[in-house]
C-alpha cells in the first residue's frame, strides 16, 4: 500500500473515530472515550508518520465537553429562572471552543479557516453542494433555505399559541444568538477546519455534519431527530465552505433557533 493511500485511510479512520467518540461521550462513557483515543494516538506514534494534531484536538474536545457537563450541573443549582439557566448552559460551549483553539495554536495551525466576510455571490449547488441539478448564489440559497424553514415551522408556531411578551423576546434574542454563534464557531469554525486540514473539504463536510447531528443525543433528541440535525449540519458546513465564511451559517442557525423556540420545540417557560 502506498504511503499516500495509507495516509488517506488513516485520515478517514480518525474522522470515524471522532464520530464514535461523539456518540460515546453523549452517554458519558468518558473512560472508554479516553482509552479509545489513547490507543489510536499510540498506534499513530508507532506506525504512522502523519500529523497527530487532530487527535490532540479530539482530546481537547472531550476535556472541554467534560467541563461543559460539570458546569451544566453547577448552573442547575443556581437560584435563577429556568430560561436564564438554559442561556447560561449554552455559554458553556466556550469550554470545548477554548481547549480546541489552544491545541490549534499550540501546533501552529490556523484555528478557523472561515473567519472572514462571506463571498455572497459564490455558487452553491443543490443537493450536493459542489454539484446538483441547480446552482445559485450563497445569498439566494440562504434566503430560500430560511424561507423553507419558516414554511415548515409555521403550522407548529400557529399551534403553539405562545403569547408574545417582553420575556419571550429577550429569551428568543439571547438564546438564539448565543447558541447559534457558539455552535457555529465550534462546529463550522474549529471542528470543520481541523477536519478540512486532515482530510479535505468533502470528507470534512460529511463527518462534521454527522458528528453535529449525533451531538444532540445528550439533549434528549431521538435518533431520527439527530439525523435531521445531521442533514442540517451538512448544509451549514456546505454554505460555510462555499462562502468562505461562518456568517451565513450563523444567520441561518440563529433563525432556526428562533423558529424552534416559537414552535415550542425549545421550551420557553413563562
Amino acid at each position: 500500500m502506498t504511503s499516500v493511500k495509507q495516509n488517506k485511510i488513516l485520515s478517514y479512520l480518525q474522522l470515524l473515530l471522532f464520530i464514535i467518540i461523539i456518540v460515546i461521550v453523549q452517554y458519558k462513557l468518558f473512560t472508554a472515550a479516553f482509552i479509545l483515543l489513547f490507543g489510536f494516538i499510540l498506534y499513530l506514534a508507532i506506525f504512522a508518520k502523519q500529523k497527530r494534531v487532530f487527535q490532540w484536538s479530539l482530546a481537547a474536545y472531550i476535556i472541554g465537553y467534560i467541563c461543559y457537563l460539570i458546569g451544566d450541573r453547577l448552573i442547575d443549582t443556581l437560584p435563577y429562572h429556568v430560561n436564564i439557566l438554559m442561556i447560561l448552559s449554552r455559554c458553556l460551549l466556550l469550554f470545548p471552543i477554548t481547549f480546541m483553539f489552544y491545541v490549534s495554536r499550540k501546533f501552529s495551525e490556523k484555528p478557523m479557516l472561515y473567519w472572514a466576510f462571506p463571498h455572497w455571490h459564490a455558487k452553491i449547488a443543490f443537493p450536493f453542494i459542489w454539484s446538483g441539478f441547480h446552482s445559485i448564489s450563497i445569498k439566494r440559497f440562504l434566503l430560500i433555505a430560511i424561507s423553507i424553514n419558516i414554511a415548515i415551522f409555521m403550522p407548529f408556531i400557529l399551534k403553539s399559541n405562545l403569547s408574545i411578551s417582553f420575556h419571550l423576546l429577550l429569551f428568543l434574542l439571547f438564546f438564539s444568538i448565543i447558541n447559534g454563534l457558539l455552535e457555529e464557531i465550534l462546529w463550522r469554525g474549529i471542528i470543520l477546519t481541523s477536519m478540512v486540514n486532515l482530510a479535505g473539504e468533502k470528507a470534512a463536510l460529511l463527518f462534521s455534519g454527522m458528528a453535529f447531528g449525533l451531538s444532540h443525543l445528550i439533549l434528549g433528541y431521538s435518533i431520527p431527530a439527530c439525523l435531521g440535525f445531521a442533514i442540517g449540519g451538512f448544509f451549514y458546513a456546505g454554505i460555510t465552505i462555499r462562502s468562505g465564511s461562518l456568517l451565513p451559517a450563523i444567520i441561518w442557525h440563529i433563525v432556526f433557533n428562533c423558529l424552534m423556540i416559537m414552535s415550542g420545540m425549545i421550551p420557553f417557560i413563562e
